[in-house]
C-alpha cells in the first residue's frame, strides 16, 4: 500500500539521496560562450599590446599658402597723390601703380633748368659777339703792329744818320775842330737808338703773340662754357631720373592685387607698404603650390622631424564630417621664428600677432598628398573630402604624428613611474 501511495521517482530519490550515480552539469552553453569570448578579447588585447601601434600627435595651427605674396612699398617719402590699383587688378612688373608728391625735388629741377637756359644764352652771346670782338681786337693789334714796324724803320734811319754823324765827328775831333764831348753825346744817342729798336722789336713779337692767342682764348672760353652746360645737363638728367623714381612708384613684381594697405592722400614714408600682390604664376588654380605653414610651441618644436605624417584641416571644413588632408612634414625651422620672419611668410599682421600670443614658435612646412579623384585635388582621411576648393590664405589646424609605438611600450614606463621604480 505504501508502494502504491508514493510515486516511483520519489521512492528512488529517497533510496539514493547522494545521487552518486548521476552526472552533474558544471556550466551551461551560455557560460562557455562567455568564457570563449573573454578569452578571445584578452588574447586580442595582448596581441595588440605587443604588435599594435599607438600614435602620439601634437596639435598645430597655421595657414594655407600657395604662391608667393609680395608687398609693394613706397620708394620715397611724401604725400600719396594717387593709388592706381584695386583688389583683383593684375599688375605687371614695371607698371606705375602710385604717385607720390615731391615738391622740393621739383623745385630743384626748375632751378637747374633756369641755370641751364642762362648758360646756353651766355654761350650764344659768346659765339655771336666773341667773333666780332676777336675781329676788332685783331684789327687793333694789326694797326699796332704796323705802327711799330714804321717806328722801327724810322729809328733805323735815325740810327744810320747818327752813325754817319759819328764818323764825321771823329774826323773833326782828330783835326781838333770839335770837343770830345760832342763825340760822346753822339755815341750815347746811337746807343739809345739801338735800345729803342730792340724795344720796338719786342713789342712787335708781343703783338704777334697776342694775335695768335686771341683765337685760342676765345675757343677756350667757348669750351669752358660748353663744359658748364654739359655739367648742368647731367645734373638735370640725374634730378629728373630721381624725380621719376620717387614720384612714380613702380611695381617690382607681376601678380594680382589681393589687399590694399593704404589710400590716396596719406603721407607715406620710404618703405611703407602700399598693397599686397600674389605671384603671377599663381593666378590660376595650381594646387601643386599649396602648402601648409604651421606653427608649434617651442617646447614641442624639436620633437618634429622632416618626413613625419601630418593631418591638416582648413577652418572652412568640418573635420568631424570630412576628416583631414594628408601630408608630410618637409621643413622644420632650427630655431624659434621671429615676428619679422613670420611676416615674411604669412604677410598678415593680425594673424602673426595672434600666433605669437602663444609664445615662441617653431615654423613647420607641410606638403599635401595629391588625389586627382577628389574635388579639392588632395587626399583626405575620408573617402573624397569636401566638394569645395581649398584656397590659400585660409587658416588651418591639424595634428602631426611625432611617435608611433606598441601599447606595451607605453604601459611599462607608466607602471614604473606609478610604482616609483626609476
Amino acid at each position: 500500500m505504501a508502494a502504491g501511495f508514493f510515486r516511483k521517482a520519489a521512492v528512488e530519490k529517497l533510496s539514493t539521496p547522494e545521487k552518486l550515480d548521476q552526472l552533474i552539469k558544471v556550466t551551461s552553453p551560455r557560460g562557455w560562450i562567455a568564457l570563449i569570448t573573454i578569452t578571445l578579447i584578452l588574447a586580442t588585447g595582448i596581441i595588440w599590446a605587443f604588435f599594435g601601434n599607438v600614435k602620439t600627435k601634437l596639435n598645430v595651427v597655421g595657414v594655407l599658402l600657395g604662391g608667393e605674396i609680395h608687398e609693394v612699398v613706397a620708394t620715397s617719402q611724401g604725400q600719396l597723390i594717387s593709388l592706381n590699383v584695386a583688389i583683383g587688378d593684375v599688375v605687371n612688373e614695371g607698371d606705375v601703380i602710385a604717385t607720390v608728391e615731391q615738391p622740393e625735388l621739383f623745385q630743384q629741377i626748375e632751378e637747374v633748368k633756369a641755370s641751364l637756359e642762362e648758360r646756353k644764352f651766355d654761350l650764344q652771346q659768346l659765339l655771336s659777339f666773341g667773333n666780332q670782338d676777336t675781329r676788332l681786337q685783331s684789327e687793333l693789334i694789326q694797326q699796332q703792329r704796323t705802327t711799330i714796324v714804321m717806328q722801327i724803320e724810322s729809328e733805323k734811319k735815325n740810327l744810320e744818320f747818327l752813325r754817319n754823324q759819328l764818323d764825321t765827328e771823329k774826323g773833326l775831333l782828330a783835326q781838333g775842330l770839335i770837343t770830345r764831348t760832342q763825340v760822346v753825346n753822339t755815341e750815347q744817342q746811337i746807343e739809345a737808338s739801338i735800345n729803342t729798336i730792340e724795344s720796338l722789336k719786342g713789342q712787335q713779337v708781343q703783338t704777334s703773340s697776342r694775335k695768335l692767342n686771341l683765337g685760342f682764348d676765345l675757343q677756350q672760353k667757348i669750351n669752358m662754357s660748353k663744359q658748364r652746360i654739359a655739367e648742368t645737363e647731367r645734373q638735370l638728367s640725374y634730378l629728373q631720373e630721381r624725380y621719376d623714381i620717387q614720384t612714380n612708384i613702380k611695381s617690382a613684381y607681376t601678380g594680382e592685387v589681393v589687399e590694399l594697405l593704404t589710400d590716396a592722400g596719406v603721407i607715406v614714408r620710404q618703405g611703407s607698404p602700399l598693397f599686397k600682390l600674389k605671384n603671377q604664376n599663381q593666378l590660376t588654380a595650381d594646387t601643386n603650390k599649396l602648402r601648409g605653414v604651421l606653427y608649434i610651441p617651442s617646447q614641442d618644436g624639436k620633437k618634429i622631424k622632416e618626413g613625419m605624417e601630418a593631418l591638416v584641416v582648413p577652418s572652412t571644413v568640418q573635420p568631424q564630417e570630412y576628416g583631414f588632408m594628408k601630408g608630410k612634414v618637409t621643413y622644420v625651422s632650427d630655431f624659434p621664428i621671429t615676428q619679422k620672419g613670420m611676416m615674411m611668410t604669412v604677410k598678415n599682421d593680425q594673424l602673426v600677432q595672434g600666433l605669437l600670443s602663444q609664445g615662441a614658435l617653431f615654423e613647420v612646412y607641410v606638403e599635401f598628398e595629391k588625389d586627382e579623384n577628389s574635388y579639392s585635388g588632395f587626399k583626405w582621411t575620408s573617402a573624397k573630402g569636401p566638394e569645395i576648393a581649398i584656397n590659400e590664405g585660409t587658416s588651418c589646424m591639424g595634428k602631426i604624428t611625432v611617435k608611433s609605438e606598441p601599447p606595451a611600450a607605453i604601459v611599462v614606463p607608466a607602471l614604473k613611474k606609478f610604482f616609483d621604480l626609476y
